[in-house]
C-alpha cells in the first residue's frame, strides 16, 4: 500500500468544508421547506450540532488507534472477516455516494444550463476528473481542495449579494409555529448537508499536530463555516420567498441568482454554476479516494491498488448513470442513502466505541 503523507490543520480544515458542502447548499432551503417550513434555519443549525458531537465520537475512537486510519483498525476491534466486510460495506457507500452526487449535480447542470447536452456527456466528464484527482495522495486532494476554497468564498459571496436586496423578515415569523416535531424531522433530513466530517476517519493519523486535540479544534472550525454558509443561505431563501415558492423551485438560490442584475456582470447563476462544479468535484473525488482506500484494505498487507479501484469505481458509476434517469428515482436513492449514512457514520462509530472499550483495545496495543 502507498505510503500516506501528513497534512496540515488548515489542509483538513479545507478537504472537510468541500466535502460537506456538495450540492446541499442548492437544494436544502427546498426540502427544508417540506419539513419544517420557515424554520429550516432551526432544523440546520441544530443539524450542525449533530454533527458536532459526531465529530467527537469520530475523535474519540480515532484517538485510540493514534497511529492508524479506520481501515487498519477496524479488524482489531471486530477481527478481520468482519472488519473486511465493513470495509467492504464502506468502499460500496463512498461509491455510491460519489454517483448520487455527480448525477444530482449532472441533473441540475441539464436543467439550468445545458438542456441540449445529453447528461451521460456532463456525467462522463465530471467522473473522469474526479477520477484522476482521486488517484492522488492525501496530501495532494488537500492542496488541491485548498486552491478550490477560493470557489467556495466567491460562490458565498455570490449568495449573499445577490441575496440581501428584498428580503422580508416577517417570512421567518412566526417561529417554532409547528411546534418541535417537524423541527426533529428537518434536523434528520438537514444532517446529511453536513456528511462529509467522516473524511477524519481515515485522515486522523495524518494530520500533523502537536497535539490530536487541536485536530478537534480543526474539525470544529469545518464544521461551523459549513454551518455558517448552510444557515445564510436557508435565512436569505427564506426571506426571499414565500412558503408555497420554496417547496416549488428545487434550487432557489440559482433561481435567485437568475434575476440578480449587475451592470458589469451578465447571467451571475452561470457563473455560480461553473465556480460550483469545482466545489462538487471536491466533494466526489473524496468519496471516490474513500472509497477505493476501503477496497485496498480488504487485505491487512493491500489488495490491488489505488489508481486501480479508482478506475474500476469510475467505470461502475459511468454504467450506474445510464440507469438512473428518472429524477424521482434519484431522490428515492437519496433519501436510501440519507438512512445508510447515519447507520455507519453515526450508529457504527458508537458500536465499535463501546467493543472497544469493552475488549480493552485501542492505546495500550499499540
Amino acid at each position: 500500500m502507498r505510503k500516506e503523507e501528513t497534512i496540515s490543520g488548515r489542509q483538513l480544515i479545507s478537504l472537510v468544508v468541500m466535502v460537506q458542502l456538495g450540492t446541499e447548499v442548492l437544494s436544502l432551503p427546498h426540502v427544508g421547506a417540506g419539513v419544517t417550513g420557515k424554520d429550516t434555519w432551526l432544523a440546520v443549525l441544530l443539524a450542525g450540532v449533530a454533527a458536532q458531537v459526531g465529530i467527537v465520537l469520530l475523535w474519540w475512537l480515532g484517538s485510540r488507534y493514534p497511529t492508524r486510519n479506520f481501515y487498519a483498525y477496524l479488524p482489531l476491534i471486530v477481527g478481520k472477516p468482519i472488519g473486511a466486510s465493513i470495509n467492504f460495506i464502506f468502499g460500496c457507500y463512498y461509491t455510491l455516494s460519489g454517483l448520487l452526487l455527480t448525477i444530482l449535480y449532472s441533473d441540475i447542470l441539464k436543467r439550468w444550463l445545458f438542456q441540449l447536452t445529453p447528461r451521460w456527456v456532463l456525467i462522463l466528464m465530471l467522473l473522469l476528473v474526479c477520477g484522476y484527482a482521486a488517484t492522488s495522495t492525501l496530501r495532494q486532494l488537500a492542496n488541491v481542495s485548498q486552491t478550490f476554497m477560493v470557489f467556495a468564498y466567491i460562490s458565498f459571496l455570490l449568495i449573499v449579494l445577490s441575496g440581501i436586496y428584498g428580503l422580508e423578515v416577517r417570512n421567518l415569523l412566526p417561529v417554532l409555529q409547528g411546534g418541535w416535531y417537524p423541527i426533529m424531522k428537518g434536523v434528520y433530513t438537514a444532517f446529511s448537508a453536513y456528511v462529509g466530517y467522516d473524511l477524519l476517519l481515515y485522515a486522523y493519523p495524518y494530520v500533523q499536530t502537536q497535539s490530536k486535540k487541536k485536530l478537534m479544534l480543526w474539525m470544529s472550525v469545518a464544521n461551523v463555516s459549513t454551518g455558517v454558509f448552510y444557515i445564510a443561505v436557508c435565512l436569505i431563501c427564506t426571506m426571499k420567498f414565500n412558503l408555497k415558492q420554496l417547496t416549488l423551485i428545487p434550487e432557489p438560490i440559482i433561481f435567485i441568482l437568475k434575476n440578480y442584475q449587475i451592470q458589469i456582470l451578465q447571467s451571475i447563476d452561470i457563473l455560480f454554476l461553473i465556480f460550483y462544479v469545482c466545489i462538487v468535484s471536491a466533494t466526489v473525488y473524496v468519496y471516490f479516494f474513500m472509497a477505493a482506500k476501503a477496497f485496498v484494505h480488504l487485505r491487512s498487507q493491500g489488495l490491488g491498488k489505488q489508481h486501480v479501484w479508482v478506475w474500476t469505481i469510475i467505470g461502475i458509476c459511468l454504467l450506474g448513470g445510464f440507469f438512473m434517469t428518472k429524477r424521482n428515482d434519484i431522490l428515492q436513492f437519496g433519501a436510501i442513502q440519507d438512512i445508510v449514512s447515519i447507520t455507519l457514520i453515526v450508529g457504527l462509530p458508537v458500536v465499535l466505541l463501546i467493543i472497544s472499550g469493552l475488549r480493552g483495545a485501542g492505546r495500550k496495543e499499540i
